[in-house]
């Protein structure tokens, strides 16, 4: 959608929040022929009436709206995983990320989509400082390609950004602070 029209509106959505009729409003044509996007996270939460308006929607959508609905899997919400199945839609199954090369994989293609490279001490010590949340990779991935100059990003770059463990629980902290460790 951002690719035919840049300027295209999203509305980004909870599931557990979208009334009934919402979705009828936000797919309406608007009248200055404006493309939008309509993005559904969380829709295993939906309720039967917006599942059901979703799916009507799904088969015979309108060429100035894109739908996008994130559902994690599983069987909860799955009456809207078939339906919009069943009419037509286009379905992405994301396979979920779970072990440390995989992770070093997407570090490496965000940042080679965004026309860089990083060594792979490098990508370790991201994901050292980040941790392992995806979206969060992403952004930092995003931060270093925007402000370090170069093609590569080594580990100075990293470490310059991105110092610390991110897998610290707010409660370790609590505790250096109380016995003085305040660094």
């Amino acid at each position: 959608a951002r690719a035919a029209d840049a300027g295209a509106e999203v509305h980004d959505l909870v599931g557990g929040k979208v009334q009934p009729g919402e979705l009828t409003q936000l797919t309406s044509p608007s009248l200055f022929g404006d493309r939008s996007v309509v993005v559904i996270r969380s829709a295993q939460d939906l309720v039967k009436e917006v599942i059901a308006e979703i799916v009507s929607y799904a088969a015979d959508p309108s060429d100035d709206t894109v739908l996008v609905l994130v559902h994690p899997g599983g069987v909860k919400g799955k009456a809207l995983v078939d339906g919009v199945k069943k009419a037509g839609a286009h379905v992405v199954t994301v396979a979920k990320v779970t072990k440390p090369a995989e992770r070093l994989a997407f570090v490496k293609s965000e940042l080679k989509r965004a026309g860089r490279t990083i060594g792979g001490d490098a990508a370790v010590a991201l994901l050292d400082a980040v941790g392992n949340d995806l979206r969060e990779l992403a952004a930092a991935c995003n931060q270093l390609a925007f402000d370090t100059p170069g093609k590569t990003i080594d580990e100075a770059a990293v470490a310059r950004y991105h110092r610390g463990r991110a897998e610290v629980s707010g409660f370790t902290v609590a505790d250096s602070a109380v016995e003085g460790r305040l660094g």
